[in-house]
């Protein structure tokens, strides 16, 4: 027998909603830290007591409540933000769905006291039953305590993993929050100790100190442009620092925290050629734009968002970003720290450092725990005002390598060949230790783009076709792969259902490298359903580079290797491989004087 339907109980509506809203103690931290910033709060305390499971609690010097808003904000949908449906379509506010505090309520007990400088209450809500509400004494501003959370909801618990992971991600949440607000102190409390601090100076730099680090913070890229509609500013770490995920790439749109997936894809696309496939940049990005652009409306979270325009916002971030690595590449130093090293045999044979660069060709260790930081400018700064870009669109850059400046190493002395993998060169500025694989392969690289893209296509008939067999599952793909070789200026053909067929070569391309080429550039095909002309451009280009470089343990003459610094130092980009790997790094005469302990 079908049962009747029923209107249910507001608490265990509540009950239920919370389940949107409140997943973990980061979740309600989140939602009292934004309620503080619409609230206008310059200094913003929280102490947290068994990774907020025992306790979370709120202070903040806002704006405060009176006795009536005290009571209608634990009431569901109650909001002072927004009032009429035209009003969603111009949201400034972080709160606006009148549904974080009911809910937090519902599945908890919570003390909330706050004072609008008029006179000061507090009110106690036990699982969504107000339990009481007195005149409190208090400064102007709120506090609130939520404690015993999901005491009565069990089945939440086990979700919940142990109080010191609970406790990293919400050091997580207020970090972002205070690089998002450098001009508000944030203070994070557990059990009494300081987790972190901020000082609420307006000063992004030193946040971002505090958030990633000395060595990442060290010459950041501190970018700015905008278009018709988007405005953006960033600070990013030098490629060498980098991550192997995505979670120091933060993201914040008009002020408010988001995950975007296509936002961090169009960073990770900007600094492509300047790291490794497998690592990801470290930094913040802001955006700014009209409310109307934007509907956060999409999950009781607030982390996703809707952006119309999205693709004028990717080709803003791509290109400032792929414009300020290109002009403003700087080239790795080596410090050394004097305490761990009194020779510099030991600082070219100790381990490698904790930053580094995955290397497929040979794993040997070359430096002791070295911390890389960059040594020619310092901040880049890409501005454009609101007159120079309104009237037109960004137009995307074809291949921004081309159309910028060179950045020229300094002269080199060549010294010798180090274990058959580096060159040791002397120069103005210190020792480079140069990596003979890597700068090859940007040699050949740039050599490969020049051919390809300025010059007249020519081609030299195969004594013998080249045949391409196992490849049936492209073969349904015929007009895409023939495109994709046209742009390498190789003609490929179907010669059965399960085979292709080269029969000539481009003149600058030797024929030994054509089937290893011709096999990689297949196999990118085929894990790629859909491809970006220059990336794959680009992508090929650079396996041919590798394929047709010097390898490790390869000895080279004296004369090759002036021969090869000097094309490198005359490359477009000569500090890091197509891969993103460094070329060369140094040691400066201070860091050595100061290795010997001088």
């Amino acid at each position: 027998m079908t049962q009747q339907i029923k209107v249910m109980d507001q608490q265990l509506a509540n009950m239920i909603a919370a389940g949107e809203v409140v997943e973990r103690p980061s979740g309600i931290v989140k939602e009292l830290i934004e309620n503080a910033l619409d609230a206008q709060a310059s200094h913003i305390q929280v102490e947290i007591e068994e990774g907020g499971m025992r306790s979370i609690k709120v202070i903040d010097n806002g704006m405060g409540m009176s006795k009536e808003d005290l009571q209608n904000a634990f009431k569901r949908h109650s909001t002072s933000k927004v009032f009429e449906i035209n009003d969603l379509n111009h949201i400034t506010t972080f709160g606006f769905r009148g549904e974080a505090l009911p809910s937090i309520a519902s599945v908890s007990m919570v003390t909330m006291n706050s004072n609008d400088s008029t006179s000061g209450h507090e009110i106690v809500i036990d699982n969504g039953k107000e339990i009481s509400l007195n005149v409190f004494a208090r400064n102007k501003g709120t506090s609130i305590t939520v404690a015993h959370l999901f005491s009565k909801v069990p089945a939440r618990l086990k979700y919940i993993k142990n109080p010191k992971y609970e406790t990293s991600i919400i050091v997580d949440i207020i970090q972002k929050f205070a690089m998002g607000h450098s001009d508000i102190s944030f203070s994070l409390k557990e059990d009494g100790k300081e987790l972190f601090k901020s000082f609420g100076n307006k000063n992004a730099h030193d946040v971002f100190y505090r958030v990633f680090g000395r060595e990442p913070s060290t010459n950041v890229l501190d970018l700015k442009a905008e278009n018709i509609d988007f405005k953006i500013e960033a600070l990013f770490a030098q490629p060498q620092h980098t991550r192997s995920n995505r979670h120091s790439l933060w993201l914040y749109i008009n002020d408010r925290m988001i995950r975007n997936f296509k936002i961090q894809n169009a960073i990770v696309e900007g600094f492509r050629r300047h790291i490794p496939n497998d690592r990801f940049p470290m930094g913040v990005l802001k955006i700014y734009c009209d409310p109307q652009l934007l509907d956060v409306n999409v999950h009781p979270s607030k982390w996703e968002i809707r952006l119309s325009k999205e693709s004028d916002l990717i080709s803003l971030i791509i290109n400032t970003i792929e414009g300020s690595l290109t002009q403003k590449t700087k080239a790795p130093r080596i410090i050394v720290k004097p305490e761990q090293t009194t020779m510099l045999d030991e600082l070219l044979e100790a381990p490698k450092p904790e930053v580094h660069y995955e290397k497929k060709i040979d794993e040997s260790p070359i430096i002791e725990e070295v911390h890389i930081e960059p040594i020619i400018d310092k901040t880049v700064h890409i501005e454009s005002s609101k007159e120079e870009t309104s009237t037109e669109p960004v137009t995307p850059i074809e291949s921004i390598e081309e159309v910028l400046p060179t950045v020229q190493i300094e002269p080199l002395k060549v010294l010798a060949q180090m274990s058959g993998k580096y060159i040791l060169a002397q120069a103005e500025s210190g020792l480079y230790i140069i990596d003979q694989h890597a700068s090859m392969e940007r040699v050949r690289y740039e050599h490969f783009q020049d051919k390809l893209l300025n010059q007249k296509s020519a081609q030299q008939p195969l004594l013998i076709p080249l045949i391409l067999d196992g490849r049936g599952v492209l073969v349904s793909r015929e007009k895409e792969v023939k495109d994709a070789f046209e742009q390498l200026q190789v003609d490929i053909e179907i010669l059965d259902n399960d085979s292709f067929v080269i029969r000539e070569r481009p003149v600058w391309m030797k024929e030994s490298e054509l089937l290893e080429f011709a096999n990689k550039v297949l196999d990118y095909l085929e894990d790629h359903k859909t491809i970006r002309e220059e990336d794959f451009r680009n992508h090929s280009l650079a396996t041919l580079a590798c394929h047709s470089s010097i390898r490790f343990n390869e000895y080279m003459s004296m004369v090759e290797m002036e021969t090869l610094v000097e094309q490198l130092r005359n490359c477009s980009q000569p500090f890091h491989c197509p891969h993103g790997r460094p070329t060369f790094m140094v040691i400066d005469h201070d860091q050595l004087w100061k290795g010997f302990l001088r």
